[in-house]
C-alpha cells in the first residue's frame, strides 16, 4: 500500500460512514491506531502506521478526498479543512464541501463517475455548486483525471485560482 493510500485507509477507519442521519460509529479512533502501532512496534507496517497517524483527518467520505488533500499539501498549499460546515443561502442552509480554504473562500468538490451517472446526484451537484457560488465561494470541481492522470495541470489550475482570490 502506498503511503497516501495508507492515509486514505486511516481516514476511512476514523471517520465512519456518512448516512442519511449522520455518521456511523468509526471503526477505530486515532488513539486506537496509535496504541496498535505502539503494541506492534518492530513488526511489519507499524512504522508506516506511525508515519501516517499525524496525517489522518476526520470526517472524510472517500479515498479521493484524502488523496486530494495530500496532493494539495505536497504541492505546497496550506492544508484544507475537511467536510467543514459552510453556510449558504444567507445562513439558512449548511453544506459540507469535501475540502475548503476559508482564507480564499475556495471549496473543492470531488466528483467521481457516480456524480455523473446518477441523474439526481448530478442535478443536486449543480444546485450545490450554485449555492456555494451565490454565497461567495469559488468551487473547484475535481475529477479522477485531476488526481490520477494529470495532477500537474490540476495544481497549475489551483495556483491560478488562488492567485485570483488572493
Amino acid at each position: 500500500m502506498s503511503p497516501n493510500d495508507l492515509v486514505a485507509a486511516g481516514d476511512f477507519i476514523i471517520s465512519g460512514l456518512r448516512t442519511t442521519t449522520g455518521r456511523e460509529q468509526p471503526l477505530a479512533s486515532v488513539a486506537d491506531l496509535r496504541s496498535a502501532a505502539t503494541r506492534n512496534r518492530g513488526k511489519r507496517g507499524a512504522r508506516a502506521v506511525r508515519w501516517a497517524l499525524p496525517l489522518l483527518r476526520s470526517p472524510v467520505d472517500s479515498r479521493p478526498e484524502s488523496l486530494l488533500r495530500l496532493l494539495l499539501i505536497a504541492s505546497g498549499f496550506p492544508e484544507p479543512i475537511v467536510n467543514d460546515a459552510t453556510l449558504v443561502e444567507n445562513g439558512a442552509l449548511v453544506l459540507h464541501p469535501d475540502l475548503k480554504w476559508p482564507q480564499w473562500r475556495i471549496v473543492f468538490e470531488y466528483e467521481g463517475d457516480g456524480h455523473r451517472e446518477d441523474k439526481r446526484r448530478f442535478r443536486r451537484d449543480i444546485s450545490r455548486k450554485e449555492q456555494f457560488e451565490d454565497a461567495g465561494w469559488r468551487v473547484i470541481r475535481v475529477t479522477s483525471d485531476d488526481l490520477f492522470v494529470n495532477p500537474v495541470a490540476f495544481i497549475a489550475r489551483v495556483r491560478r485560482i488562488v492567485a485570483e482570490r488572493s
